[in-house]
C-alpha cells in the first residue's frame, strides 16, 4: 500500500500525520513533539533556516538574524507575492512557505522511510471572512505550495471535519456532535452525525449538517491582551504636542504577529520619529523606538502568548519584558483580559448560532461537544461554548494533533 499523509498547516502550530500500511501515526517533527510552531527563523549570514522551538529560541538567544510567525494569515492577500530580505537574500512570502513545507516533507518522509506524494491539507471553513473570491484564491494558492514543496497529489479537507473524523476514531456510540477547532489563526465548527456504524464511509455528506467559521483564534486574543496591557507602557495612550490621540496603527501593527516584520522598515521607521516628535511626553514612545532598534517585537508577542496561556489557570500575571526594552514589569488579570477580548468572544457566539441554525438542529440535540485547537482551552472561550449547548457532554481531543490525525485518516479514504 502507498503510504499517504495529512498535513494540519496551522497558523500557530502544525501536524503531520502518515498512513503506511493502512494505520495512522504521527510524525515526530521536533524531537519526539508531534505538533511544531510554525515558525521560521533565518540567520542573517544565510545558514539554513531553523525550524519551530529551534527558530523560536534561536530568535529568543538574540542570534542575529528574523523570525516569521503566523504566515498562514497571509494566504490569499497581495502579500504572497511580495519579496522580503531574509536569510542574507530577497524573498517572497510564498517561497517562504514553500520552505517550511518542504520541511513538513522531509520529516514525513524520514518517518516513513520513502517517498510521499500524496497528500490531504486542512484548510479553515473561511480563509478570508465574507469574500468566497478571496477564499478561493487562498486555497489554490496553498495547493500551489503543497505541489512546490514536492507533493503530486493535493486534495483538501476543512478542518473541523478532519476534527470530527479523530473524534469518530474512538467513538463507541452514535452522536450528534458539535466540532469546535479553534486554532491559531481562526475558529472553525461543524455539526457532524458520527458513530461507529458510520467509520469508513466513502459518502459522508449526508452526515455533515453545517460547516461555519470565522477569523478568531490565539492570535486575536494575543494581540487583543497586548494593546489592553502592554502598548500603554509603550505609549498608546499618549498624547501629540496638540493634545490629539497617537496614530493606533504602529501599536496594533507590534500587537500582531504577522505584521511586526513591517515595523522597521524604512519608510516606517520615518513615520514613527515624527510620532516620536509628535509626542508630548515623548519618554513613552521612546521605549517603542527602542523595541523597533532592538528587534524585540517578535519577543514582546511571545512574552504576551505565554501570559495568555498562563491566564487559563492563574488569576493574573506578571509579564516581563526586561529583555525587549527598558520596560517595568506589567501585572495583568483574567478579569481584565476577558474584558479586552469581549468583541472576539461575541463573534464565536454569533458564529456558534450561525452553525447551529445552518445545522437545522437545535442545542438540546447536541450530544457531544468536541473540542480542539489550542485556544479553545481559553476558559473564556470554552465558557460560549458549553452556555451555548448545555445538553452535550464535553470532550477534549489532543488540542495540537486531533486534526492532523483526522486528515490522515481522511488520506486513507480517498487515496487508499
Amino acid at each position: 500500500m502507498k503510504t499517504t499523509c495529512g498535513i494540519d498547516f496551522g497558523t500557530s502550530n502544525s501536524t503531520v500525520a502518515i498512513v503506511k500500511g493502512g494505520k495512522i501515526a504521527l510524525v515526530p517533527l521536533e524531537g519526539d513533539a508531534t505538533a511544531i510552531p510554525s515558525a521560521i527563523f533565518y540567520p542573517s549570514e544565510g545558514e539554513p533556516p531553523l525550524y519551530g522551538r529551534a527558530a523560536v529560541a534561536a530568535y529568543t538567544a538574540r542570534e542575529q538574524g528574523r523570525l516569521m510567525r503566523s504566515l498562514k494569515s497571509i494566504l490569499g492577500s497581495d502579500l504572497m507575492a511580495e519579496r522580503t530580505p531574509v536569510g542574507g537574500r530577497s524573498q517572497t512570502f510564498e517561497g517562504i512557505l514553500v520552505g517550511f513545507l518542504k520541511h513538513l516533507k522531509a520529516k514525513a518522509e524520514t518517518f516513513a522511510g520513502k517517498r510521499i506524494d500524496d497528500v490531504v491539507m486542512g484548510r479553515p471553513v473561511h480563509f478570508v471572512d465574507g469574500n468566497e473570491a478571496v477564499d478561493a484564491r487562498a486555497e489554490a494558492k496553498l495547493g500551489d505550495i503543497a505541489r512546490a514543496a514536492g507533493f503530486g497529489n493535493v486534495l483538501f479537507q476543512f478542518e473541523p471535519i478532519a476534527a470530527a473524523l479523530s473524534f469518530e476514531h474512538t467513538a463507541q456510540q452514535r452522536e450528534l456532535a458539535f466540532i469546535a477547532d479553534i486554532g491559531g489563526g481562526t475558529a472553525d465548527f461543524s455539526v457532524v452525525d458520527v458513530g461507529p456504524d458510520r467509520r469508513g464511509n466513502s459518502d459522508r455528506a449526508g452526515d455533515i449538517l453545517a460547516n461555519d467559521g470565522i477569523r478568531v483564534g490565539g492570535t486575536n486574543l494575543d494581540m487583543r491582551l497586548s494593546l489592553a496591557a502592554v502598548m500603554p507602557q509603550l505609549g498608546s495612550r499618549s498624547k501629540t504636542v496638540l493634545g490629539h490621540d497617537l496614530p493606533r496603527w504602529p501599536f496594533v501593527d507590534l500587537a500582531t504577529w504577522h505584521s511586526i516584520h513591517t515595523i522597521g522598515t524604512p519608510k516606517n521607521r520615518l513615520l514613527l520619529k515624527q510620532i516620536l516628535d509628535d509626542c508630548a511626553p515623548p519618554v513613552v514612545f521612546e521605549r517603542f523606538m527602542e523595541i523597533v532598534k532592538r528587534q524585540t517585537g517578535h519577543l514582546i508577542a511571545g512574552k504576551v502568548e505565554q501570559a495568555k496561556i498562563v491566564l487559563t489557570t492563574e488569576p493574573d500575571v506578571v509579564i516581563d519584558l526586561k529583555d525587549a526594552a527598558p520596560i517595568p514589569p506589567i501585572t495583568t488579570t483574567t478579569f481584565e483580559f476577558e474584558k479586552a477580548i469581549g468583541f472576539e468572544l461575541e463573534r464565536l457566539h454569533m458564529t456558534v448560532a450561525a452553525t447551529l441554525a445552518a445545522s437545522g438542529k437545535h442545542a438540546k440535540d447536541i450530544t457531544v461537544l468536541f473540542l480542539t485547537g489550542g485556544t479553545s482551552a481559553v476558559p473564556a472561550v470554552r465558557r460560549v461554548l458549553t452556555e451555548m449547548l448545555p445538553a452535550a457532554r464535553a470532550v477534549e481531543g489532543d488540542l495540537f494533533n486531533s486534526v492532523g490525525f483526522g486528515l490522515a485518516l481522511e488520506a486513507r479514504q480517498r487515496f487508499d
